[in-house]
């Protein structure tokens, strides 16, 4: 009978929960922005100001975005255990020209640059995400239904709240303020990042 020793190898940790704060936000923002551009009862701003039929709206404003977030989500899975930083700071920085793309850009050609950007940083951001939370050691359960909750509240509200700043300023400042949330979660998840790199690893016993 095999009796472990001193000596053997300690299991390893998993990442500590605040390491799950970056991307997580960034999968927020990213579920946010992938209904932002709808309303509730009528056409969208967005719409209405690019000229672009109900079906054009839906091929390039949702369909690339849920494509290029689904071809990106598997890195985000695979890479974002090992490197949650090193893959999250490059998603948000993709996310970030695509919000600025579609703030300021003047057809619907650079509304679908635009998405194409936003899906590929949103789906691998919330693959990380994904992958943190299966690594958790304590908490998965509540951190994965917190992150589930929010994300559904994200997706529901997102409408809304378009709607409604679209109504009292135009479409371009709804993605404009959203481009100042994606700039806050990117200095939050560097910021994050190198305390993790700065805190000392755990040094097994002799």
């Amino acid at each position: 009978m095999f009796v472990p020793t001193q000596n053997d190898p300690q299991p390893t940790a998993g990442p500590p929960w605040w390491l799950v704060i970056g991307p997580g936000f960034a999968a927020l923002i990213g579920l946010f922005l992938l209904t932002v551009i709808y309303r509730f009862g009528g056409e969208p701003a967005l719409q209405i100001d690019l000229g672009m039929s109900g079906q054009s709206l839906l091929l390039n404003g949702v369909v690339a975005y849920v494509v290029a977030a689904a071809l990106a989500f598997p890195a985000g899975l695979l890479l974002g255990a090992r490197f949650p930083t090193s893959v999250t700071v490059p998603a948000l920085v993709l996310m970030l020209l695509g919000v600025l793309v579609v703030a300021f850009g003047p057809s619907s050609g650079l509304l679908l640059v635009g998405r194409v950007l936003n899906g590929l940083g949103a789906g691998a951001a919330l693959g990380v995400t994904v992958a943190l939370i299966r690594r958790l050691r304590t908490g998965r359960g509540a951190a994965a239904g917190v992150t589930a909750g929010l994300g559904v509240l994200a997706l529901v509200v997102a409408p809304v709240l378009g709607g409604l700043l679209s109504d009292a300023t135009s479409f371009r400042v709804v993605f404009v303020v959203a481009a100042l949330f994606v700039f806050v979660a990117l200095v939050v998840a560097g910021i994050l990042g190198i305390v993790a790199l700065a805190k000392p690893k755990a040094v097994p016993h002799a």
